[in-house]
């Protein structure tokens, strides 16, 4: 509780002033005094007093008790009905959670697999640094707090798709919580509910929520971030402490999450400067916490120098490309606008992965974006009033993060929080509007808390039994299906005979050993392997080797003419119907070593095109290719490629028909570790010129750039580029190359 009052000084007057209070029947009086000089003229003071005595005792469990005992004999429905519909948030998360969303994906597993090498290492990371602030996650350090929560199953002894969800789930009641109160302080102070039902069935948010990613952790840490922003602001300091732990927290869970905190922090640090200004004294405490709460960020930084700047490269972001600060600067805001894009938000689009939608909607849903537009423009109309400020700066900062590489809705999901504050106010406007014109008997609150109640269920509904439908493309480039399906069969395989081989194509999913590793812990007790490795080369095995093969890949071992007919054990299919693991035994027919033989003989043959290279003629040959041709290369367009048949390196040769001057190739690539050389020639002259760089493996496309050894004019050009983990045959990618 807090007291304020406003003091009118006569010149040159003293006055004091005493407030007296009893937080309880046991306690005696306390007071809080102050004394007042006044100056040569009159002056008016404003003073605020907290009674910290009673904001303390509120934490203390008898006055929990007593305040339940007081609910249960007088119940409060607006509080009743915000508890009730925080369980619905819950039980809508909790059903079939293993089954929606259908993919369980590596960045799922990698954060209990952490947590499980952290507690078998004594809580000691990299560099024997106690207590990591992140962990390396593929080629960079970008897992941190969410790590930390997956050991609690961990030590549970609890390792399973719904337990490793159930922990972000979970973590997910803060957003729910914090939203509806902040919707009870700042809009209606009985009907927080609505905004946690709404929340409830926003589609990126029901996606999203129901998975394991650290995102989720990251939204819900900022949603309390702001809702101890809120009680700071409306005098109760102690909520700041809160804010500065939540948006630590946030910081440390995910990396776009960085960028936002420090956007809304330096947005409401001058929105409300005055305030801060004239509560100084009591901020001092905070900023020496805050400056605490760095410290971690700042040790990481010291033992992982450059560590920003490669993960910034290893998301191909343009801060890392040479160009002026004032281009990079453009682009940002360029595609920070594309996140405050309503048609990105409100409507489905081409931008995110078919596996990060929900088909038909939108991320925040279209059918709600007539009341998201109504409560903006309420609360514009309010923009002096503080909570409504920082709710539509929070709109601002949400894509700030996104921005700094390219706009995807996990790194942009931080904007599901405002828009259902916002939605929610125009959808209470309306059914307040539609109620008063009905004139129901039944209370609103009720009403419409039944009617979100079913609409929340309706819509689950919906998403399990359509959801697996909405898109058929269940493989790598998809929705990645299959992953708690397929290993449970491997488990009962292996239970039935634990020394049979078994050998699993890795190609229907990203980071596929972490799942291996998940379901059947370490270290492996199967191989992973592409089929294609055995239609490529005469491999080995023993007779009863059970094979898993995806679909692709056993259209081409039936093609490959090299294998007697497939012996099928078992089959899990994909929702559609079709066939999706296929459990088999192989064998090479007789005839198998001479195609092998005749392969050989074409591995090192080359095609040639004649095309134009930034306008100039070239003559242009490559590997042996069965995908793509030669101008998919020179198109700067990511969605085409070439990949060689066989051969690695890939070759590719330039002649132009005129000697040029570059200073560098920028080349395109998969995520494989990958050398990359570049060769340079005159046609006058007989020397050659060699450069080569080195790039670790990704999870994702990047573009390498590689100096040219030569600042003189050449007209021949050679660039090799060879996955340095394959051997001959392999399949080698290439999207773009560029001449700079």
């Amino acid at each position: 509780m807090r007291v304020e009052a406003t003091v009118d000084l006569p010149p040159g007057a003293e006055v004091r002033l005493t407030i007296q209070y009893r937080p309880d029947d046991k306690t005696p009086f306390l007071s809080k005094v102050m004394d007042l000089s006044g100056g040569v003229e009159k002056s008016r003071r404003h003073l605020t007093f907290e009674l910290e005595s009673l904001s303390r005792s509120w934490f203390q469990p008898e006055w929990l008790s007593e305040r339940w005992k007081d609910f249960v004999a007088r119940p409060d429905l607006p509080v009743f009905l915000l508890v009730f519909a925080l369980l619905i948030y819950y039980l809508i998360r909790l059903i079939h959670l293993s089954d929606y969303p259908i993919f369980f994906f590596t960045d799922e597993a990698v954060h209990t697999m952490l947590a499980s090498n952290l507690l078998q290492n004594g809580f000691t990371g990299a560099n024997n640094e106690v207590f990591p602030t992140f962990f390396r996650s593929g080629e960079t350090y970008n897992a941190g707090f969410p790590v930390y929560l997956q050991v609690i199953p961990e030590l549970m002894g609890i390792r399973s798709v719904f337990m490793t969800r159930l922990v972000t789930v979970t973590s997910s009641l803060l957003a729910a919580g914090s939203l509806g109160m902040l919707f009870t302080r700042l809009y209606d102070e009985k009907r927080g509910w609505l905004a946690v039902l709404v929340l409830s069935i926003i589609p990126a948010w029901f996606y999203h929520s129901r998975t394991g990613f650290e995102t989720v952790i990251a939204v819900s840490l900022f949603a309390v971030f702001l809702l101890g922003y809120q009680y700071y602001r409306s005098g109760n300091f102690r909520w700041i402490y809160v804010s500065l732990v939540a948006a630590a927290l946030a910081f440390y869970s995910y990396s776009p999450a960085r960028v936002v905190i420090a956007a809304i922090a330096l947005f409401l640090l001058f929105s409300d400067l005055r305030y801060h200004w004239e509560n100084r004294g009591k901020l001092w405490k905070p900023f020496l916490i805050g400056l605490v709460l760095t410290l971690p960020y700042f040790r990481f930084l010291y033992l992982h120098p450059g560590e920003n700047q490669h993960h910034l490269e290893m998301l191909s972001s343009y801060w890392t490309k040479n160009e002026p600060i004032s281009w990079k600067l453009l682009q940002y805001g360029k595609t920070y606008l594309q996140g405050l894009n309503p048609y990105y938000w409100f409507f489905p689009n081409s931008i995110d992965l078919q596996r990060h939608t929900m088909k038909g909607m939108g991320h925040l849903g279209w059918y709600f974006l007539p009341f998201f537009i109504g409560g903006v423009a309420m609360a514009m109309r309010r923009w002096k009033n503080p909570g409504c400020r920082m709710m539509l700066l929070s709109i601002l900062a949400a894509p700030a993060g996104a921005a700094v590489a390219e706009i995807g809705i996990t790194r942009a999901l931080f904007m599901t929080i405002p828009a259902a504050f916002f939605i929610s106010i125009g959808l209470d406007y309306t059914l307040q509007a539609v109620y008063d014109r009905l004139k129901l008997k039944i209370s609103y609150n009720l009403a419409v808390c039944g009617l979100l109640v079913i609409t929340n269920f309706w819509f689950l509904d919906k998403v399990l039994t359509e959801g697996p439908l909405w898109f058929n493309d269940y493989g790598m480039s998809g929705m990645q299906y299959g992953a708690e399906k397929v290993f449970h069969r491997i488990e009962e395989i292996r239970k039935e005979n634990p020394d049979v081989p078994i050998v699993m194509s890795p190609n229907w999913a990203n980071g596929t050993d972490t799942l291996v590793r998940f379901f059947l812990g370490d270290p492996m007790p199967i191989e992973l392997a592409s089929m294609n490795a055995y239609i490529e080369e005469l491999k080995p095995f023993s007779a009863d080797t059970i094979f898993i093969i995806p679909p692709d890949e056993l259209h081409n071992l039936i093609n490959s003419a090299k294998f007697e007919t497939i012996q099928v054990m078992d089959v899990i299919f994909y929702p559609d119907g079709k066939p999706g693991f296929v459990f088999a035994h192989l064998k090479y027919n007789e005839r198998a070593w001479q195609v092998f033989e005749e392969d050989k003989k074409t591995l090192d043959m080359m095609t040639v095109s004649h095309l134009q290279i930034d306008g100039r003629d070239a003559t242009v040959a490559t590997s042996l290719l069965d995908m793509g041709d030669a101008k998919n290369i020179f198109d700067n367009d990511p969605a085409t490629l070439i990949r060689t048949k066989e051969a690695n390196p890939l070759v590719l040769e330039i002649a132009l028909d005129q000697p040029v001057r570059y200073h560098a190739v920028s080349l395109r690539i998969g995520g494989s570790a990958t050398r990359l050389t570049v060769y340079t020639a005159s046609s006058d002259s007989d020397q050659v010129r060699t450069n080569s760089v080195v790039v670790k493996g990704s999870t994702e496309l990047r573009k390498v750039k590689v100096p040219l050894p030569t600042d003189k004019p050449f007209n021949r050009l050679r660039i090799e580029v060879k996955t340095v983990f394959d051997n001959t045959p392999a399949h080698v990618h290439l999207w773009d190359v560029g001449m700079e």
